[in-house]
């Protein structure tokens, strides 16, 4: 059934930025004053129920940061300056930020493809209200990257030009955080800035202080793919996972599925199962003839028999869809669902400057919302 109520306009952005961390941020801000002065407050008020962190709590948490993601704070503090306010008063550092995004990620090795290309496929479903901006960066000293913005600085995903690829899916996403460390978005951003490969990705993950309920998935131009399971449910139950490629595929939704997460498996929803199942079972059919147009055919599978979905209002629609292709280092993306909308190609070279897309999108209510949610 589609909803009437759905005509929030769903504008993306794909802003290219270049120089030092700290002349990014402030080309970061100068953009939003020009082009997105509404979107400002999103940034610099803090979450409900929370308060700004007072200077001395706010320069711990940096402390912490810039040991993870070196350059992160400067490009916080160039954003901050160009706006006139502290940084501190920068949401990624005034509250403990948590989202919920639901996802698919799979990758998929050359033995499997018919042009001996390795793919990563990346759905991301959400609210219509969200960050949506794709991000092509190359600050001075780090690998160039492109990939979407969490928190402006942090990143949800992305690739950079070593041909090293990292997506996410939350888990357990209703059952809190405990203990310390950086979110997803700032360990994404760190790997992407500081990695070639698996191996490194492997190590500064396991080295960094990480506080997230996620499934991070890593591959290299190697043609090397894992899935971090990772769980932080208490300062002394806190847990990662290395998962490899059966049968060079790999995937994971929104569950963990090592039989070493299992007690931290909890929030366990039919849908992620489902759209798990789905995913695997059209890329075990396909093998090891898939190719290009396999892949986005799959993506544009509407939900139960693939990740594409419509329901924004519940917080499962499709914002993007993104294809990795590792060999050749280019990423094609799908600004809202891809069954609606088409296909854009980039590279790490993109010209300085910013770009909208506006999507099509249908707000669909769930037919049968016991039976999705239901846990498993």
């Amino acid at each position: 059934m589609e909803n009437s109520n759905n005509k929030v306009p769903m504008i993306f952005d794909i802003h290219v930025t270049e120089g030092t961390h700290y002349e990014v941020g402030k080309q970061r801000a100068i953009t939003f004053k020009e082009h997105y002065p509404e979107d400002i407050d999103y940034f610099i008020t803090p979450m409900e129920g929370k308060d700004f962190l007072c200077a001395a709590e706010a320069h711990k948490r940096m402390m912490v940061i810039d040991k993870i993601c070196p350059g992160f704070t400067d490009e916080i503090q160039g954003f901050a300056d160009e706006l006139n306010i502290e940084p501190e008063k920068i949401k990624c550092y005034a509250n403990s930020f948590h989202t919920q995004p639901n996802c698919c990620q799979f990758a998929v090795l050359p033995s499997n493809t018919s042009d001996g290309h390795f793919y990563v496929g990346r759905s991301y479903e959400y609210f219509v209200r969200d960050e949506r901006s794709l991000c092509i960066t190359r600050v001075k000293g780090k690998p160039k990257h492109m990939g979407f913005s969490l928190q402006n600085a942090g990143r949800m995903d992305g690739m950079n030009e070593y041909g090293l690829v990292v997506t996410m899916s939350s888990t357990a996403y209703l059952k809190p955080l405990e203990g310390h460390g950086c979110e997803f978005w700032i360990a994404i951003r760190a790997l992407l800035d500081r990695c070639k490969d698996v191996y490194e990705a492997r190590c500064l993950l396991e080295e960094m202080d990480i506080c997230t309920n996620a499934n991070i998935l890593v591959a290299d131009a190697s043609n090397n793919a894992s899935i971090f399971e990772i769980a932080s449910f208490s300062s002394n139950k806190k847990k990662i996972t290395e998962r490899k490629p059966v049968g060079d595929l790999i995937l994971a939704t929104n569950h963990y599925v090592s039989n070493e997460m299992q007690e931290f498996d909890e929030y366990h929803f039919w849908h992620s199962e489902m759209r798990y199942t789905a995913v695997w079972n059209t890329l075990l059919r396909e093998a090891p003839n898939v190719d290009h147009e396999k892949i986005t055919s799959l993506m544009s599978t509407k939900y139960p028999f693939g990740p594409c979905c419509h329901f924004y209002t519940s917080g499962m629609g499709t914002l993007r869809s993104m294809i990795f292709d590792v060999t050749d280092k280019k990423l094609k993306v799908s600004f809202g669902s891809p069954d609606m909308n088409d296909w854009h190609s980039f590279d790490f070279d993109e010209p300085v400057g910013i770009q909208e897309v506006v999507c099509k999108y249908e707000d669909v209510i769930i037919d049968d919302p016991e039976q999705f949610w239901r846990e498993m």
